[in-house]
């Protein structure tokens, strides 16, 4: 019985070793606030923003077809989008889905994965997909760990008045 126990002993050991590596980081709620602070500080004073959505994402894999519609922005009156920008939060990756209505109809586009430490990521939009766009709407997905996602809406300069 010695002479297994020696065996079981090391299996264990790493066993559980690698159960402790498999685990999803927690999400540090201190660093998280810190950074919507600062998130929001570097947009309040640009004054092409035309709106900012934002949201929590929980890790797991999903199907793109599968994803809802998320956070919606509708404005007003109809605007000019020059670009969009993403951000999300610690070290991990995820990708998301835009949604666009405008005048002309209404589109998705899957964004790329992105790693949320090389934040902003900027979204570049179709000329068909940045005029007179009636709202904006996104979802993140495909998250490897607990984060939060900021998508911030810059408007072209000749969209206001």
């Amino acid at each position: 019985m010695t002479r297994h126990t020696h065996l079981v002993v090391p299996a264990l050991a790493a066993l559980l070793l690698l159960a402790g590596c498999t685990t999803t980081p927690t999400v540090d709620e201190g660093a998280l606030a810190d950074w919507r602070s600062a998130q929001e500080a570097a947009t309040e004073t640009e004054p092409d923003v035309l709106g900012v959505l934002t949201a929590d994402i929980g890790p797991g894999r999903q199907d793109p077809s599968e994803v809802g519609p998320g956070v919606t922005l509708r404005f007003p009156a109809s605007q000019t989008v020059d670009h969009l920008e993403l951000s999300c939060y610690g070290n991990g990756q995820m990708q998301g889905i835009v949604r666009i209505e405008s005048r002309r109809g209404s589109g998705s586009s899957t964004v790329d994965p992105v790693d949320c430490r090389d934040s902003p990521h900027p979204i570049r939009l179709t000329d068909l997909a940045s005029t007179d766009v009636d709202s904006v709407a996104f979802n993140g997905f495909d998250s490897d760990r607990p984060s939060a996602w900021r998508l911030v809406i810059v408007g072209a300069a000749t969209s206001r008045g």
